[in-house]
């Protein structure tokens, strides 16, 4: 019997959703024992990617025209293109450069003439393909990861979330659900500027800046449990609002203003890893079809 067919391809990144397949130990093996695994960047022998392939996953950011040319390889061959983690679901980080490109390349290159044409350190490009699935989070955990794999290996629908993190934060909300005009944190406040923390008080109610309400549940709230204000890695919970303008519109309510836009880096936080998408979530181009997003 046939066994399906797996590929990894990997973009502009860390690789750190390379290493949640990896470090899925005994799940791996179990992959390995389901799966042929037809090209891969662990792959010594450096196979390229079959003309049909199952799935494929993709792993990374376009962030230069070679990554370009690799996803839409992908998208071809793949039966079912996997979107794993941020990066590679929203655009992730590295679209952050898209505000100081022009500024960076300079500082790195400097302004002669002669320097070298640094081709792929341009805006980085908009996302290019339809996905079938998306893994999002950076990185998603290896349980996530692989249970996901062996959903899609298995005929099986894959459960995804549109629940905000909030609803699987442990943390107790009780001035929050109040919604009402006395409660507002006197000040915005970063990890460090406490001098403790309630660990089982919701981190927005003590003032620090907590993405859970705009991010899409999935994670099982890591960062929170530890004391640590969600990111957003996870990405909006529904795709009818932007994660950036929905972070300023449900926390100018319960953090102060002047304080929300100056004494937290805004952009940093709430675009840190779905810019690309979250300004670009429809475009065309000559060579591409329309971008489409469920």
């Amino acid at each position: 019997m046939t066994r399906p067919t797996l590929a990894i391809v990997t973009l502009g990144g860390c690789d750190g959703c390379l290493m949640s397949i990896v470090d899925g130990h005994e799940a791996l093996v179990e992959l390995l024992s389901v799966v042929d695994i037809v090209s891969s960047p662990l792959d010594a022998s450096h196979r390229p990617l079959p003309e049909s392939v199952d799935i494929v996953l993709i792993e990374g950011a376009v962030t230069t025209e070679e990554d370009r040319a690799h996803l839409l390889e992908a998208r071809t061959a793949a039966k079912t293109l996997v979107a794993l983690g941020s990066c590679a679901t929203y655009g992730g980080v590295g679209g952050m450069r898209n505000l100081v490109a022009d500024d960076a390349e300079a500082a790195v290159y400097g302004a002669s003439a002669s320097r070298p044409q640094i081709a792929s350190f341009v805006e980085a490009p908009a996302l290019v393909v339809d996905v079938d699935v998306e893994i999002p989070g950076c990185s998603p955990s290896p349980e996530r990861t692989h249970a996901a794999l062996q959903a899609l290996l298995g005929g099986t629908e894959l459960a995804e979330g549109r629940r905000n993190l909030c609803h699987e934060c442990a943390r107790e909300k009780v001035d929050l659900l109040d919604h009402s005009a006395e409660f507002v944190s006197d000040a915005v406040v970063a990890l460090m500027e406490l001098e403790e923390i309630d660990a089982k008080r919701c981190l927005l109610e003590q003032g620090l800046l907590c993405m859970g309400p705009m991010t899409r549940e999935g994670c099982g709230a890591a960062c929170t449990s530890v004391n640590v204000p969600c990111r957003g890695c996870g990405g909006p919970s529904r795709r009818d609002f932007e994660q950036g303008a929905k972070a300023v519109d449900a926390l100018a309510s319960v953090l102060p203003a002047g304080a929300l836009m100056h004494m937290e880096d805004l952009t940093g936080t709430a675009y840190r890893y779905a810019l690309p998408s979250s300004l670009f979530p429809a475009m065309t181009t000559a060579d591409d079809e329309e971008v489409r997003r469920d």
